[in-house]
């Protein structure tokens, strides 16, 4: 109940000091400028009070499986398009990446890296210059297997 009476007793008070100024101040822009401190002034009054009492305002707790999953998402397109910008690099484009990763204890493990090529390319050449350039075994197949 002292929390509403000190609340209440402080909105009163910061409402008659902004009265008392906005009486006060000039006209035309600076008018304008005056008004929005006064107000930003009044805003601040209202929550001031929450401050010092002792609401609990933390955030709910969130799913960590489902920020885990995100964030083995971002972990997998990075992967792919990291992949991807080395094979167009090396005169591979149109090729279809699919890596599927494994993040945990700050370590990121490539479980499975699959890789479709069109049909002009050679797959054994692309497994081959994966693994001498990157150190990576990927499957490799056509476009359409």
């Amino acid at each position: 109940m002292d929390f509403i009476k000190e609340w209440t007793l402080t909105i009163c008070i910061t409402l008659i000091i902004s009265i008392i100024f906005s009486m006060i101040t000039p006209k035309g822009n600076m008018g304008k400028f005056f008004k929005i401190i006064l107000s930003t002034f009044i805003f601040l009054s209202f929550i001031y009070p929450l401050k010092n009492n002792d609401l609990d305002f933390s955030f709910p707790n969130f799913n960590i499986e489902s920020f885990e999953n995100q964030e083995q998402e971002s972990y997998e397109n990075l992967i792919e398009t990291q992949i991807n910008e080395s094979l167009v690099s090396a005169g591979y484009n149109s090729c279809i990446i699919d890596a599927k990763v494994e993040y945990s204890n700050n370590e990121i493990n490539i479980k499975k890296l699959k890789i479709s090529v069109p049909d002009e390319y050679n797959t054994d050449d692309v497994k081959n210059y994966l693994f001498e350039n990157l150190g990576l075994v990927a499957e490799v197949y056509r476009l359409g297997e």
